[in-house]
This record gives C-alpha cells, structure tokens and sequence, in this order.
C-alpha cells in the first residue's frame, strides 16, 4: 500500500473496507486494513469510530464487525506506535468505553430537553409531541441494546480483555433501570461463557435478579427482557455451557419503527413518554410561578395566550400540576398559586370545572395523603385564594 496515503484517503479506504466486508473477502478486507503504512493514535480512533458507528447502524452484522477489530488488536504490524506504549487494542477500548458512556450519561437528556423546548416554541400538538418522543425512546433502547450486542461481541471475539468488558459492566451496574437490565443481559449472553471461565459472574447476576424481584410488581417488563432473565439465570445454573446456538431474544429488532410495534411493547416507551409530558407541564408551572413577581400578571396571562400552553390542551393537569409543585414550599408560594388560578379563572384560560377536577386529582392522591398528613390545610392556603371556589 502506498506510504503517501493522507489521514483522509485511509478513512475513506477504510469506509469502503467496512461497508463490503463479509464472509467470504473478510481475510482479505482485513490484510487491506493491517497494511495501512500510516499508524497513529489518531488514526485507530478514526478507524474505531468507523467500524463503531456501522456496527451500531447494522447490528446483524456485529460479529464480523468485532472479528474486525479483534483481527487488528491481535495483529502485531497493526500494535507498532513509534514512541508510544499505546496499542490498538488501548484505543479501542478507551474509545468505545468513552462513547458508550457518553451516550448513556448525555443523549437521552440532552435529546429529550431538544424535544421539550421544540414542543414549547412550536404549534405543535401534545398528541404529536408524544408521537415523537415515543420514536426516540424506541430507536434509544434499540440503539442502547445494538451498544451492547456489539460490546458483547468484542470480547467473545478477542478484541477486548476481561478488564476491559468489565468495565462496561460495572457502568451498567450503577444505575438499576430496565434499560440497563437489559443490556446486562445481552453482553452476558454473548459473553457470559467466556468471561465466566476467569471471572465470578454470581453477582452480575445477582444484581440482575435482585432487579426483576423487586420490580416485577412495580414496573411493567416486556415478555422479552422476562425471557432473557429466565435465560441468563439459566445459563448461569447450567455454567455458562449453551446447549443450543445463541440467539438474541430482542423482539424489537425486527421492528424498524415505533408504529410498527405490537401494543404490548408500546407501553415501555409510552410510559417514559408520559412522565415528560408531565414533566413539561410542572416546567411551565413552574416558570409561571417564578415569574410571578418578576413580571406583571397581566404579561403572564398574555403570554400563556399565545404560547403552546398545556392550558390549551389539558387544564386538570396543569391545575393539578400548579398545586403538586406548591405543596412543600411555604405558605405565601402556596398563597401565589391560588391567585394565579383565580386570575387564570377571570381571564377565560381556565374553567372553574377544570380547577375542581385538578383539586380532587390531587385530594384523591393516597400516597399524598401519606407523605403529606397536612394535605387539606395546604390545599387551603390555595383555594382560599381562588374567589370563584365560593
């Protein structure tokens, strides 16, 4: 291969090498890559980004994807870095490592508050919005679960050490969600019997049928995730030996499109939807409330007018949303709600129906009855300021 080769011709050489490698060229697809004359760290990050990024986008092929990179890590012409201690097989894991956790810490917020101000700043409808973040949370979860298919991969193949591997399985540890459950799961099932061969797998999979224990009565597991637990506890009992080739019960890989989902996978997703939602209207009382001495009442009343105001869409939850964010603040925050509500009466932007429905929304709350003893005299202190109650 020539030595003239500039950064940019190897990426693209590489691109191509990524986008036609199958089984039958993967040798010599591979031998292309191993004879890049320029190597640099700089260079293996963009050679990882690359195969990362199409394994992700084509999880069928991650197996020869992860033989790719284990091909290079385990190649010694590809470890050589004038100056540097630095192998391949470093930046490989360091980079997937910081790529995967920055997915996880920042996409789903960052994305989510994108869609949250969007909805606000448009004349788009509640129905739409939910629409739109119920096909982010399905391609999320899809996406998440491709992150670890291919991790899984990685290691099975050789690309990745017992450390490594490790590491991503620890970060998954730190949080006890269904997501996080799941890809567990799948890197154990790709992994678990060669990483059990050198390491105690007991209390992965302990934490991950602490999880389903604990949870099965509270949070509403797909017939999927169920099923890949039951294998995992499984395959645990029986030592990791696989009496049946591996395949991933994921049913949502077949779907390429939230529409196209069953109804009984829809939920997970429609119930992470509804809590922005709702979350989107405590935000909007909140920002009326705070600039209720910051600003005329009468701007306030004018603006809610014109902006894409829950109260145009759903005014119990706005009510009861307005009265739920007051409940542990003091008396004149509580005293301040009530004469927003009055004033929102008087103007036309609220019905009087829709204030006592909001009320009882929160008086029929038994948890609240629980955690707030006090709850009729703190519903006082707002209702005695709302004139149109009497």
């Amino acid at each position: 291969m020539e030595a003239s080769l500039k950064p940019v011709e190897i990426f693209n050489l590489v691109r191509s090498i990524v986008q036609n490698v199958n089984i039958n060229n993967f040798e010599e697809m591979a031998h292309t890559i191993i004879s890049i004359p320029l190597k640099t760290i700089y260079i293996f990050e963009n050679i990882v980004d690359i195969i990362y990024f199409r394994a992700l986008n084509r999880p069928d092929f991650t197996v020869l994807y992860a033989k790719l990179c284990a091909y290079m890590a385990n190649h010694a012409a590809f470890n050589k870095l004038h100056n540097y201690k630095t192998t391949f097989q470093n930046v490989l894991a360091q980079k997937i490592f910081d790529m995967f956790t920055s997915y996880y810490t920042r996409t789903p917020q960052n994305e989510v508050h994108k869609l949250k101000k969007n909805f606000m700043n448009s004349n788009m409808t509640p129905s739409f919005f939910k629409n739109i973040l119920n096909s982010f949370h399905f391609q999320y979860y899809k996406r998440s679960l491709a992150h670890c298919k291919f991790i899984g991969e990685l290691f099975k193949q050789g690309a990745f050490t017992e450390k490594n591997i490790l590491s991503f399985i620890h970060e998954l540890m730190k949080v006890k969600d269904i997501l996080n459950i799941h890809c567990l799961c799948i890197i154990l099932q790709i992994a678990g019997q060669k990483l059990s061969k050198t390491h105690n797998l007991d209390g992965i999979v302990h934490h991950i049928l602490l999880f389903k224990n604990e949870n099965t009565v509270l949070i509403k597991m797909s017939p999927t995730l169920q099923s890949l637990i039951f294998k995992i506890q499984n395959l645990h009992l029986k030592c990791w030996i696989h009496e049946e080739p591996l395949k991933l019960i994921e049913d949502n890989e077949q779907y390429i499109s939230f529409e196209n989902l069953p109804e009984q996978l829809k939920q997970l997703y429609d119930l992470k939807s509804y809590t922005v939602m709702a979350q989107c209207i405590i935000d909007e009382c909140m920002a009326v409330l705070n600039g209720f001495d910051k600003i005329n009442i009468n701007e306030i009343v004018h603006s809610l007018k014109y902006i894409n105001s829950w109260l145009h869409y759903d005014q119990v939850s706005f009510v009861a949303s307005m009265i739920l964010i007051t409940l542990n603040e003091d008396q004149s925050i509580r005293q301040k709600a009530g004469i927003l509500l009055n004033l929102f009466i008087k103007k036309g932007l609220l019905l009087i129906d829709s204030v006592l429905s909001g009320i009882d929304k929160i008086m029929d709350d038994s948890e609240l009855k629980i955690e707030l003893p006090r709850l009729s005299d703190l519903l006082f202190d707002i209702t005695s300021r709302i004139t149109y109650l009497n």
